[in-house]
């Protein structure tokens, strides 16, 4: 420990352009690092959360495919099921037809299967027992009867049906290593050569397949198909070893007993994320380097004008108000020194200064004493009048002197300077009840203001004297209406009230913006606070400007940066 504070207190002594080499790294190193992990951790969880979403919307789709192909097969078979189970509809009295009426009619059940093909289906047959089939001819029975499937098709009792993935290598044109989705389904009839036939569905899977090798080629996934057996039917080639830490997904069709297994190796499935994270470090480490060289480079200019500047402050402390300092530069340090310079000639000025000024300000408190309004007694008396005119039955008097009494109490109320424009509108609704008092239900007042706008600050007082202005000036007998709007802007708030009184001129809108030009009769000079109060509150850019017709309108607009 004691070891510690003595490097701590050597530390404490080195030189200032070592302090600020490290504090600039220490400074820059904490949120580079805190921020550099922050962002790292927060995209790597929406890309893995987008990765995840991805991946299971693409089985998802993977599912879909394979069940909708699964039900229009199905749904297909039950038709032509039906539809052959009915002695009145289809009797096949013999295979190979004999008579013009037995060749019609075996063509026209011909164009039944052909009516139920879709743009995926490859072909749809009626096979009978004898091994005689119904449908195109393209079809290679010998062939097929060969493939292994056949021989569980012989067991199938009536009710049952097979699903599976096989070639088209029993067709005797087109393509022998297509892939197709065949369905089994036997013929629920006793009639004609009907009697223990089954109805062979082929669909074209080179789409389906083509989706499956996307999810293995694009997302490094492995995928296994299991029939109702759980039997493979389908299983990724050269998928590697699967490990306890692999993403799975598993799905099962209940209507036909297959599942679907995808599994996603770790390594590719948090790939995004460590990429992330390897370009993150990469970032911090060349920004810790950088900064480490720009922080030593910029700071010997910066120490040496830094220790002139502090020989200099001594000198001036220790009494010596001749020290100048030698300008060098137009940089910061160039204009601090050329401030320290006019500051020590300032200093020699408001010392000579400092007595005279001491004593007006004393004989300015003296003066203000006679001038000041005591808030306490002006609302006890108004109140008291309040109370009076209540007693005698005045009620517009008292009303008034209620609404006055409001609208005093904020414009006597200096705890804040900045109100929610809430607390303003409250404000000027008791000046306006004033005045409804006085004039009667003369002018008309309206309010576009939305909800999320009442919290944001303004500066107090700032709508009464632009009310009182059209009031005074802009109205007869307070005839006209008025509208107040504020609108919520990107960066700031605009607020716009617009009366239908007399309207000003360039000259006139001049003396209320302008204290120079300011009248002998006071008029203006409230406007021109509230613009005054805008800009020091929040800058030159900010303020009142006001827009006039003649003899139709005013326009007063207001522009404040938004704070709550």
């Amino acid at each position: 420990m004691k070891i510690l504070i003595t490097k701590i207190k050597i530390y404490s002594f080195l030189s200032i352009r070592t302090k600020m080499v490290l504090f600039f790294l220490i400074v820059a190193l904490f949120p580079l690092l805190l921020f550099g992990f922050l962002s790292y951790g927060k995209s790597s969880e929406i890309v893995n959360k987008q990765f995840n979403e991805y991946e299971q919307f693409a089985v998802s789709q993977l599912d879909k495919q394979i069940e909708n192909i699964f039900e229009q097969m199905y749904v297909v078979s039950k038709d032509i099921n039906q539809y052959l189970s009915d002695p009145t509809l289809v009797i096949l009295q013999e295979e190979i037809p004999r008579t013009y009426t037995g060749f019609i009619e075996i063509k026209n059940f011909e164009r039944y299967l052909e009516a139920h093909k879709t743009y995926d289906t490859k072909g749809i047959y009626l096979i009978t027992n004898t091994g005689y089939y119904y449908g195109n001819s393209r079809l290679d029975i010998h062939t097929l009867f060969q493939k292994p499937f056949w021989k569980e098709i012989n067991r199938l009792k009536e009710g049952n049906l097979w699903i599976g993935f096989y070639n088209t290598d029993h067709y005797y044109t087109g393509k022998k290593d297509e892939k197709i989705i065949g369905l089994v389904f036997p013929i629920e009839s006793d009639f004609g050569v009907l009697k223990g036939s089954k109805l062979l569905i082929e669909t074209n899977a080179e789409e389906l397949f083509s989706y499956i090798s996307f999810l293995e080629n694009e997302l490094h996934s492995s995928i296994t198909l299991k029939n109702g057996k759980n039997q493979v039917v389908y299983k990724t080639k050269n998928a590697p070893k699967e490990l306890t830490t692999d993403i799975i997904w598993n799905n099962h069709f209940d209507a036909y007993g297959w599942d679907i297994h995808v599994r996603i190796p770790q390594e590719y499935y948090y790939q995004s994320s460590n990429v992330i994270l390897r370009y993150t470090l990469v970032a911090i480490l060349f920004s810790i380097i950088l900064l480490s060289v720009l922080a030593v480079v910029f700071s010997v200019p910066l120490t040496k004008g830094i220790k002139s500047l502090n020989s200099s402050m001594k000198r001036v402390s220790e009494g010596n108000l001749d020290t100048q300092i030698t300008v060098t530069s137009n940089d910061e340090l160039g204009i601090l020194s050329q401030s320290f310079n006019n500051m020590v000639n300032q200093i020699k000025g408001l010392i000579e200064k400092i007595s005279t000024t001491e004593r007006l300000k004393r004989q300015a408190e003296l003066k203000a004493f006679h001038y000041q309004i005591n808030p306490h007694l002006l609302f006890n008396t108004l109140n008291s009048i309040q109370w009076k005119a209540r007693l005698l039955g005045a009620k517009e008097v008292q009303e008034m002197i209620y609404h006055l009494t409001e609208v005093l109490h904020e414009n006597l109320n200096f705890s804040d300077e900045l109100i929610p424009i809430k607390k303003e509108l409250q404000t000027i609704k008791h000046y306006l009840m004033v005045q409804e008092i006085r004039y009667g239900r003369t002018f008309e007042y309206k309010e576009m203001i939305h909800a999320e706008c009442l919290d944001y600050l303004i500066p107090r007082m700032t709508l009464q004297p632009l009310f009182e202005n059209i009031f005074f000036h802009a109205f007869e007998d307070g005839q006209g209406r008025i509208e107040l709007v504020v609108t919520v802007k990107p960066e700031y708030l605009e607020l716009t009230l617009t009366d239908n009184g007399k309207g000003m001129n360039e000259e006139t809108i001049e003396k209320l913006l302008n204290p120079k030009h300011q009248g002998g009769d006071g008029r203006g000079i409230g406007v021109h606070n509230v613009d005054q109060r805008v800009r020091l509150h929040f800058g030159n850019e900010y303020g009142l400007s006001i827009e006039s017709v003649v003899g139709m309108k005013s326009i007063f607009s207001i522009k404040w940066p938004k704070r709550r």
